[in-house]
């Protein structure tokens, strides 16, 4: 592994935050750039994780530091438009947070460019790098809980201000993009298979534009099913639970898992791990792959079945049909 990476990062709002934090750990990464348009969030992420390379235009901090990595942490609106910018200046790898892109259409897009340029992309799944995460899923293909034959998740938050990207449509916002996309991606992960039918429910609020709500169910074949709901505005709620011919798994701290112990329960016994930091977890995995073609943990086709169910559940809600999940 190179001694160091050239990290650089656009948008330094909430969630940059959150890998700053993990990476002034990483003695491999170097942050060599930070970008954002609003110059007190790029002030405050510049000083607190000591980056001397402040810029408010992507292209001249790829151009000017040329980074070997690039982390796009702005508003999904704008993941497309930073995507094909690193494109243009020859990272070798791209983090993209998620929800990856505001649908299957710019996702495809964006696949296309990075695969005709050799570069790895992958979306900020950080959850799947932690270790609890990599046990559950180690119990349920060791046959703990025999044949899967659902999985439900949940997600929800307190979140009601409507000036946050999150509850706004024309930013990439709604619960499905910003909760729902974590209980979606665990659903499909555990079942180990992607769904062929979709359908949902919610509560939509127009004059955002967003789904505040979503209810979904999907249609995996042979009887096996994945239910999730997700909302702004709720109680705080992050939980899944995997169930089997056998028995069951349930996860009560779902996604914010870090260093430390954690645990799960298997048919009702508890089982104990030591975590990691998953952002720093995540982003070691990408400057592996770049260096030495360690595979990814979570393939750029991930995604894609990831962004195929979000836009079929969003139809559904729009239309009360249910929809086919495109292969």
């Amino acid at each position: 592994m190179a001694t160091k990476y050239r990290v650089a990062i656009v948008g330094c709002g909430g969630i940059s935050h959150a890998h700053g934090n993990a990476w002034r750990n990483v003695p491999e990464i170097e942050i060599v750039g930070a970008c954002d348009e609003k110059f007190e969030s790029l002030s405050r992420f510049a000083t607190e994780y000591e980056v001397e390379n402040t810029y408010n235009d992507l292209r001249q901090m790829l151009e000017k530091q040329n980074p070997d990595i690039l982390v796009v942490a702005t508003w999904p609106s704008s993941h497309l438009k930073n995507v094909l910018e690193a494109v243009r200046c020859g990272v070798k790898g791209i983090l993209v947070e998620k929800p990856i892109a505001v649908n299957t259409s710019q996702l495809e897009q964006m696949i296309q460019v990075t695969e005709q340029a050799n570069i790895l992309m992958i979306e900020a799944f950080m959850y799947r790098h932690h270790p609890l995460t990599l046990a559950v899923k180690e119990k349920v293909e060791e046959d703990a809980i025999g044949d899967v034959r659902y999985t439900r998740s949940t997600f929800s938050t307190g979140l009601t201000d409507r000036t946050n990207w999150r509850l706004r449509g024309d930013l990439g916002g709604g619960a499905v993009m910003d909760l729902g996309c974590y209980c979606i991606n665990i659903i499909r992960h555990l079942i180990g298979r992607e769904p062929q039918f979709a359908w949902a429910t919610g509560k939509f609020e127009a004059i955002n534009n967003v789904w505040e709500t979503l209810i979904g169910t999907m249609d995996f074949g042979d009887g096996i099913t994945g239910q999730f709901d997700c909302s702004f505005g709720w109680t705080w709620r992050e939980s899944y639970e995997v169930t089997g011919t056998k028995g069951t798994i349930f996860v009560q701290s779902a996604w914010g898992n870090r260093e430390g112990e954690s645990s799960f329960t298997v048919n009702g016994e508890t089982v104990s791990v030591n975590g990691v930091n998953p952002y720093a977890a995540e982003i070691l995995n990408l400057c592996e792959a770049v260096e030495n073609g360690t595979p990814l943990r979570l393939p750029i086709s991930d995604a894609l079945g990831n962004m195929r169910v979000i836009d079929a559940l969003h139809e559904s809600a729009h239309t009360g049909q249910r929809i086919r999940v495109p292969d």
